[in-house]
């Protein structure tokens, strides 16, 4: 009996143990998911970040507002050098011309004189070709004249015959007589072509060369090809030359080049600057500021610019602890703000001091974002 009540004891008290077991791993796994902690940072959908509010993170985060500002300062900054410069004299515009190198004078002159032997050939084009028709007219009555004297008898076939082969002769001295002139001038057309394109890729747009009034300078300067959208002709623009640092001078954007440098990717840009004291030199450097005509600008402060690759992102708040990943296009720094040319049109409020922080985030979003446009365009939709 005694043994039966012992055998009744171990089994509650195995019971008994079993039950307290299945309370203690109930209550273990409710205070885990209880005290899970919520994430910093991370991901909260396509192009967005959240970070807690609650954070040390996010109190490390400066948030400021775009503003927008009426500015005059330059847009995009190049280097730049005088190529050539119009000095003040009573001689010709041709020879008061000063380039910034021996070998550009030597072009332009060529230019200059294929420009002469151009317009010559194209005279002498023109008055071959009137010779030839007049020659053929007199000849053409000649032979009609014959033809009707040798119907009525009052003169010999060989006359008419005779008239005739000198028709054919001065037809066919006629087409190589214009063929010569045309010649020539073609000759003459690739030659000037040619040297006008040694003058552009020598630093020198032919075209403003009779157009600049006297104490013009012109300067060259190779814009970025990421930058051309910025660069527009009748542009205002203002230089400050390393060996004249206290004046600015004024001018503008005359022309672009017809083509980009294939070696450094890059286009020539040629500005007309007033310098009506002759204090420029050819061959004189400069830092150029263009696009000095008066703007809204948005800014944005420069510690929220995140670079990435090729591209500039700015987090934009999209809603409670959410950012949006938003790319933009800059321009220049103005003291600790950006000027936002694209993506930002003023009032948004951004990340600024500390959004480096989020920088592996935002490189982890945008890996991502291109890992589904490929698995797009390989399923084919």
């Amino acid at each position: 009996m005694s043994s039966m009540f012992k055998t009744v004891g171990f089994l509650g008290f195995g019971i008994l143990i079993v039950v307290i077991f299945f309370f203690v791993s109930a209550n273990s796994d409710e205070t885990v998911e209880t005290f899970t902690p919520k994430p910093t940072v991370a991901l909260a959908g396509k192009n967005l970040i959240s970070v807690d509010s609650s954070s040390l993170l996010e109190k490390k985060l400066d948030l400021t507002h775009v503003s927008v500002e009426r500015l005059s300062s330059p847009l995009l900054t190049v280097t730049g050098a005088v190529m050539a410069r119009l000095r003040a004299g009573a001689g010709s515009v041709e020879d008061r011309w000063q380039f910034s190198s021996v070998e550009l004078s030597s072009i332009y002159a060529d230019w200059q004189r294929t420009g002469t032997e151009m317009d010559f050939a194209t005279k002498q084009l023109a008055k071959t070709r009137e010779l030839t028709a007049a020659q053929l007219v007199s000849q053409n009555r000649v032979v009609e004249r014959l033809r009707k004297l040798v119907a009525t008898g009052t003169e010999a076939i060989r006359d008419l015959t005779a008239a005739e082969a000198s028709l054919l002769e001065i037809q066919l001295e006629g087409q190589k007589a214009v063929y010569q002139a045309e010649n020539q001038l073609i000759q003459a057309t690739h030659s000037h072509a040619d040297l006008e394109r040694r003058l552009i890729q020598a630093g020198i747009d032919p075209d403003l060369l009779s157009q600049v009034p006297v104490g013009t300078s012109l300067v060259m300067a190779d814009v970025p090809e990421v930058r051309i959208n910025l660069v527009t002709t009748k542009q205002a623009c203002e230089a400050r030359f390393y060996s004249l640092p206290d004046h600015v001078f004024k001018g503008i954007v005359r022309s672009l080049a017809p083509s980009l440098s294939t070696e450094s990717r890059t286009l020539r840009v040629f500005f007309e600057l007033d310098d009506q004291l002759g204090q420029l030199k050819p061959g004189m450097y400069a830092e150029i500021g263009l696009g000095t005509n008066p703007r809204n600008a948005v800014l944005a402060p420069a510690d929220g610019i995140l670079h990435i690759t090729n591209n500039d992102y700015i987090l934009q708040q999209a809603g409670q602890d959410s950012w949006q990943i938003t790319p933009i296009q800059v321009g220049e720094q103005i003291d600790d703000r950006v000027e936002i040319l694209s993506g930002l049109t003023g009032g948004e409020k951004v990340i600024g001091k500390g959004a480096i922080l989020l920088k592996p985030l935002l490189v982890q979003s945008l890996l991502r974002s291109q890992k589904e446009n490929e698995s797009l365009r390989g399923s084919g939709l």
